[in-house]
């Protein structure tokens, strides 16, 4: 019996725990489910009140919001090195830009996609998309330059985050112009998708 159940609609955020769980050899099973349903499974709504993806069932209970299944994995797998520890140094920096991932960058991305949560008048929409997307393209701008020393955010050191970001940046629908445009961006997301557990994950997900 698997020890994790992550209920996941395909090509979601879920990418992204889905790639720690395999990253890390958990003991796992996908669920895999629709979102925008009136008919919702009820135990992933159980779990996940908006209903959204992912939604991890653990021996502890069951966890929704990409970033905490993210934390409560690497926690939970230690021997892997997915987080920087309390106590070195840069800790504040990882914090800093697991808060940035999920507060900064992903409310932008999500609105490329459905524009349509935030404003309710369709002759607005694009607009708003424009704009949303010029606070985008400052974003990535910032994350280009902290990737300098990389591939990773810690250099050669893999975290969870950069899981978090590359299962975004893997979507060409939010760069227009392509990803290239941002070399350290482009790398990074190379980088993280040639890893064995990523590359086995996406071949669920649909992506091309």
């Amino acid at each position: 019996m698997s020890e994790y159940t992550l209920y996941a609609a395909p090509n979601t955020y879920a990418m992204s725990a889905h790639a720690i769980l395999e990253e890390v050899k958990a003991n796992y099973d996908v669920k895999w489910i629709e979102i925008f349903t009136d008919k919702p499974d009820p135990k992933f709504l159980s779990i996940s009140p908006h209903c959204r993806s992912p939604a991890l069932m653990t021996p502890n209970g069951g966890i929704f919001e990409t970033g905490a299944i993210a934390m409560y994995l690497g926690e939970k797998f230690p021997e892997f090195n997915l987080l920087i520890k309390p106590e070195d140094s840069r800790r504040g920096m990882f914090l800093q830009w697991f808060y940035y991932l999920g507060t900064t960058l992903q409310p932008d991305v999500m609105i490329q996609f459905h524009p349509e949560f935030y404003v309710k008048n369709e002759k607005n929409l694009a607009e708003f998309q424009k704009a949303s997307f010029i606070r985008l393209n400052g974003v990535f701008k910032i994350l280009d330059d902290a990737l300098q020393d990389g591939p990773f955010f810690f250099g050669d050191e893999l975290t969870i985050l950069d899981f978090l970001l590359a299962t975004q940046t893997i979507w060409k629908e939010i760069f227009p112009a392509g990803i290239d445009q941002y070399k350290n961006l482009h790398r990074h997301m190379k980088t993280i998708t040639e890893r064995p557990a990523v590359r086995s994950i996406l071949k669920n997900h649909y992506i091309n």
